[in-house]
């Protein structure tokens, strides 16, 4: 999981390169996220906090979401709206919630989707070549 969302980040790029990326991470997960993990794939400090779901996304720059309820969700959502955060889904796997990216969790493997729409809309760029990863993975949605 650490592995996966590193990459994800490794091939994000911000309109304002911070020193170290805030992953704040909100709702229920259902598996632990390892910072020297993320770091190493990342290719960059990572420094992870836990937000309350509804809570303020202000000093955020990846936000990821566990279980929460969709209003919850949707909240958080546009609370990052025309600001420069990468938005991950735990339990979204249509990526229908507005998330950039939709993490798809089996047993022992994990995939994931994105959605173009909220790619396009956001203010963070996703390198291209993530289409054809993410295609092996279940397809942009």
């Amino acid at each position: 999981m650490s592995r996966t969302i590193g990459g994800i980040i490794s091939y994000t790029r911000w309109p304002v390169n911070p020193q170290q990326l805030r992953l704040c991470i909100s709702g229920a997960t259902q598996v632990a996220l390892r910072p020297a993990e993320i770091d190493r794939n990342a290719n960059r400090s990572v420094a992870l906090r836990k937000i309350a779901a509804g809570g303020t996304t202000s000093d955020c720059d990846i936000l990821y979401l566990g279980a929460m309820a969709p209003d919850q969700q949707r909240q958080m959502i546009s609370g990052i709206h025309g600001r420069g955060v990468l938005s991950i889904a735990e339990s979204d796997p249509l990526c229908r919630g507005g998330t950039m990216f939709c993490l798809r969790l089996r047993t022992g493997s994990l995939g994931f989707r994105l959605s173009i729409d909220a790619i396009s809309r956001g203010t963070v760029r996703v390198d291209p070549r993530v289409l054809r990863i993410s295609s092996a993975n279940g397809g942009p949605a």
